[in-house]
């Protein structure tokens, strides 16, 4: 729903809200709300408690930010951020230029970490001078006048992960980025994910531009597996899976990235004690038993 150009005693405004349906929900962040204004003498606003994420970038002039009882003064370049269960307040600040801001609200299960990745604390919600030319104009995108569909939607979506792409430091200093407790979930979410595409432990180790010996060194006193049993654990689950479906065995082969039937047989038959053709038999048998007892 889009609302055009309001007046009300402490300011001009304009705003646009969205109600996210299933599909929306199903993504990692979506869009509440966007909204743009210039400010009168009088404007204040809260004290107030959101149940979402919003983010409010001062365009021109200042405004007085209030949190958890702490006071800052912000301009022009810089934005605070409201997230859920806390208590802001936030009002026009002496300057020669009249506040305009602009404002998005959204959610999603991605919000917290987005906003943390951007800089974004419980002790310090606002970050000073993120504004750019490349975040000015993607602001400006969400405000082009667009009928909201689903491809609207998607755009928006994309947007807002540009702007926080835009806000979140290249080179963050805060963190060791070649530490172990950075790549080892690196690692494995590199193996979950394309484990099923026959990679070794070398390629994991090339991803992370580490060392084969000592990545599989390292990972295996953090994970307590190393990452060959990890690799071989993620095939036999998921070949469990598929035997329990109607595909051949040579096809489950084929997905799980073994080079022939004789290797996968193999491998299951020394993981689980019996070859996967007498492995699917005793399931199925044992899922009919189970159909038959009263």
């Amino acid at each position: 729903m889009v609302n055009g150009v309001q007046e009300t005693a402490k300011e001009f405004f304009e705003s646009k809200l969205f109600v996210p349906d299933e599909f929306a929900k199903k993504g990692g962040i979506w869009p509440l709300r966007l909204g743009r204004n210039i400010a009168k003498p009088s404007y204040q606003a809260g004290p107030m408690i959101l149940e979402y994420y919003n983010m409010h970038f001062i365009m021109e002039g200042k405004v007085e930010f209030t949190f958890d009882k702490e006071h800052i003064i912000l301009s022009k370049g810089d934005v605070f951020a409201m997230v859920p269960g806390s208590t802001f307040r936030y009002g026009l600040a002496p300057s020669d230029a009249t506040l305009q801001m602009i404002w998005i609200s959204m959610d999603g299960l991605q919000a917290p970490e987005l906003f943390a990745k951007a800089g974004f604390s419980k002790a310090a919600p606002y970050l000073y001078g993120v504004m750019s030319k490349d975040l000015e104009a993607t602001l400006r995108q969400l405000f082009l006048p667009r009928k909201y569909d689903m491809k609207r939607h998607n755009e928006l979506c994309s947007i807002l992960y540009r702007i926080f792409g835009l806000m979140i430091p290249t080179d963050p200093s805060e963190k060791n980025q070649t530490g172990k407790e950075n790549w080892v979930p690196k690692s494995v979410a590199f193996m979950d994910t394309y484990y099923m595409e026959n990679i070794t432990v070398r390629d994991v180790a090339d991803y992370l531009a580490l060392h084969r010996t000592y990545f599989s060194k390292m990972f295996s006193e953090e994970m307590g597996v190393s990452p060959v049993q990890y690799l071989h654990r993620l095939r036999m689950e998921k070949a469990a899976e598929l035997l329990s479906s109607d595909f051949m065995i040579s096809e489950v082969s084929l997905l799980l990235g073994y080079s022939d039937a004789y290797a996968f047989t193999h491998a299951f038959s020394k993981y689980y004690g019996s070859p996967p053709g007498s492995w699917r038999a005793a399931q199925r048998d044992s899922s009919i038993e189970r159909k038959e007892q009263p």
